[in-house]
């Protein structure tokens, strides 16, 4: 009986086609053996591998292989493998989650972002009367995102947050639910992708609620659910999430008990509500029996609740409230933050993306986009050292247009008059988000609490432990590779075509450069080569002629040549199709381009949804001990632009982060 992995390959040819080639592409350049010169041994000049047997799974957890990321940002920031995490005491990233993008537009009429309006000089931005260029009471981006004014129900990116979140080490999301609205159409697809990925071994980030207004009705709800005629796949709105343990799996109760932030009849005034959105022992004892509740902590009301959950705090150093300290992006103590565009002075006072307390703000494009205020918030909370650090925030981007006399009016040449206003976000100074930023600062924020994660919660990686050598024949396949130690792996799933409206009725985002989803990478070595296995969802799709199919980045720690981006190699930019493939030595050109130089020839073959390298270790220029530090790469539409590693194709792993490999 033939195994249902062997029975695919013998339909490899039929994949195995180009997209810009004829059928009978796999026809062998030559029956002989060539030589790539230079010592190396030959190679059968075929692409596609005769296949021997089945790859059994192996023992590498998904765990394990997240030990090995690593990246460097923009300002030569970097975070190395780790040996694992502490074990002294618990401790627990949150990350401030929302889920409202496109969920409050029956009445949006469009996408209006605040910093274009700025750049453009739009005066329309700061009229009190409503106009079509900023209209009162719509809701506002402060800047684009990466993957654009997305709707918050867009599964193509809920899927790429979960892997990024996961990958940076955030161990719950708390979703906003302040504002009174429990978005269930959001959550109705949120949530089973997360309970997908867990199921597929993947840590994602657990969840809770972060209650404050009505916020005895809202938890009400989250519990049990309530009556609406909306459809819906799993029935949240009926039955609510937590009454019969419906994702139980994903409920972050690092106690037992499921984690909700509520105010409660002890709130003494912490939050910005009154006692009549409190839970009580008289209404509300199951609830209060149910779940382990943190009180809502406003940053203004002169009240600090031990039992606080801050999401925001209007004080320096940022402080533990118990065993909770809230990292913020930027603070808006001088609410509104719009208001900073209206007085130079009040813009010095307050604590934008650059602002620190020993320097004060820092309104230069490096401070903002290298998140100054943001590490200064970290270093506090790695030295406080407690349970709980909840980071704010992921994904707000929006804030209302209103119209009135907010505070601050002292700071205004006409006094507390009435004007336009933009509460929590204004623009990339005056916002708090780390989600990527289209343009502007990019990934840096991403990487920044990644980094700061790993120097919250892990030790460094110190002790090196090299595999045995092992030579692999890539003309065949694959059981040699089973037993090989050095394993990592990618979101399987997550490549998927995207096809959601936005924000607005007024945009549509649509990608179909989906094509091979990567799931896992095996690496060997010998004396003379370096080889990797890379399993895909399904059969590989092959393009000979696109360059941009399953290449290989790869720099070597260490080296002299700063090449591209921190990578000195590109494996597979040039195929041919009897196997023969080419790398090539990076190197910047220009402020945004990369140059490509012949280094030396590799090897690939492909059968089924497998793929083998053979990559000679002189086309890399290594010998010794050495480390490299790679991912794969398909069908991203421009391997010289970092940001299409996020949203087109697929990275493994995602973005700008990278494996590391330590050889000899």
């Amino acid at each position: 009986m033939k195994s249902s992995e062997q029975k695919k390959s013998r339909k490899v040819l039929k994949k195995l086609v180009p997209l810009a080639l004829a059928a009978a592409l796999l026809v062998s350049v030559s029956a002989c053996s060539r030589s790539a010169g230079g010592g190396d041994e030959v190679y059968n000049g075929k692409l596609e591998f005769t296949w021997d047997g089945d790859l059994t799974a192996s023992d590498v957890t998904k765990a394990d292989s997240l030990r090995m990321l690593t990246a460097t940002d923009d300002f030569g920031r970097t975070f190395e493998p780790i040996a694992g995490v502490k074990e002294d005491k618990d401790r627990y990233v949150g990350l401030f989650y929302f889920l409202w993008q496109g969920q409050h537009s029956g009445q949006q009429q469009g996408i209006y972002d605040i910093s274009a309006m700025l750049e453009n000089g739009d005066e329309e931005l700061w009229d009190t009367q409503t106009n079509s260029v900023s209209p009162v009471g719509q809701y506002h981006y402060w800047g684009e995102p990466l993957y654009g004014y997305y709707n918050s129900t867009d599964e193509w990116v809920l899927r790429k947050h979960i892997e990024l979140l996961t990958l940076a080490g955030v161990d719950f999301l708390v979703f906003d639910v302040t504002n009174g609205f429990e978005y269930f159409d959001v959550l109705n697809v949120l949530l089973p992708i997360m309970q997908e990925y867990y199921d597929a071994g993947w840590d994602v980030p657990k969840f809770m609620f972060y209650t404050n207004s009505n916020s005895a009705e809202v938890v009400r709800r989250l519990y049990e659910g309530y009556e609406t005629d909306i459809p819906s796949q799993s029935d949240i709105y009926n039955d609510g999430i937590y009454k019969d343990g419906r994702y139980k799996d994903l409920w972050f109760a690092p106690n037992g008990k499921p984690m909700i932030v509520a105010i409660t009849e002890k709130n003494g005034g912490a939050s910005d509500q009154g006692s009549s959105a409190a839970l009580t022992e008289a209404d509300d004892a199951d609830l209060l029996e149910f779940f382990e509740i943190k009180e809502s902590q406003w940053p203004n009301t002169g009240v600090n609740n031990e039992n606080g959950f801050p999401w925001v705090e209007f004080s320096r150093p940022n402080s533990a409230f118990g065993d909770v300290i809230n990292v913020s992006v930027a603070q808006h103590n001088k609410l509104p933050f719009s208001d900073a565009a209206l007085s130079a002075e009040l813009a010095d006072e307050m604590w934008g993306r650059g602002y620190t307390s020993a320097n004060g703000a820092d309104h230069s494009n490096t401070a903002i986009n290298s998140g100054l205020n943001f590490e200064e918030q970290w270093d506090n909370a790695i030295a406080a050292d407690v349970t709980y650090t909840f980071v704010t925030g992921w994904n707000e981007w929006i804030a209302l247009k209103q119209v009135g006399a907010p505070g601050n009016g002292s700071y205004l040449d006409d006094g507390n008059y009435t004007r336009s206003f933009f509460v929590d976000t204004f623009n990339r100074e005056y916002s708090r988000d780390v989600e990527m930023m289209k343009d502007g600062y990019f990934d840096n924020f991403y990487l920044q609490m990644a980094r700061n994660i790993r120097d919250l919660k892990t030790n460094p990686l110190t002790e090196i432990t090299y595999a045995d050598h092992k030579t692999i024949d890539i003309s065949t396949g694959l059981t040699q590779w089973n037993g090989v130690k050095n394993v990592y792996y990618d979101f399987s799933g997550e490549t998927i075509a995207r096809d959601s409206i936005g924000m607005s009725s007024s945009v549509h985002y649509t990608d179909t450069t989906n094509r091979n989803d990567i799931e896992e990478v095996r690496i060997a070595e010998d004396d003379d080569s370096i080889y990797f296995l890379v399993q895909c969802k399904d059969d590989i799709q092959v393009d000979l002629e696109g360059g941009n199919w399953m290449n290989i980045l790869i720099s070597v720690n260490g080296s002299s040549d700063a090449g591209w981006n921190g990578y000195n190699f590109i494996v597979n930019r040039s195929p041919e199709e009897n196997g023969l493939t080419t790398v090539e030595k990076l190197t910047a050109a220009g402020s945004t381009g990369v140059s490509y130089q012949s280094s030396g020839p590799a090897y690939v073959t492909v059968n089924g949804r497998y793929m083998q390298y053979r990559i000679p270790k002189t086309s890399l220029g290594i010998s010794g001990e050495y480390r490299i530090d790679f991912k794969v790469l398909d069908n991203v539409s421009d391997l010289a632009d970092l940001s299409t590693y996020y949203t087109t194709g697929d990275a493994c792993p995602a973005g700008r982060m990278n494996y590391a490999y330590y050889g000899k």
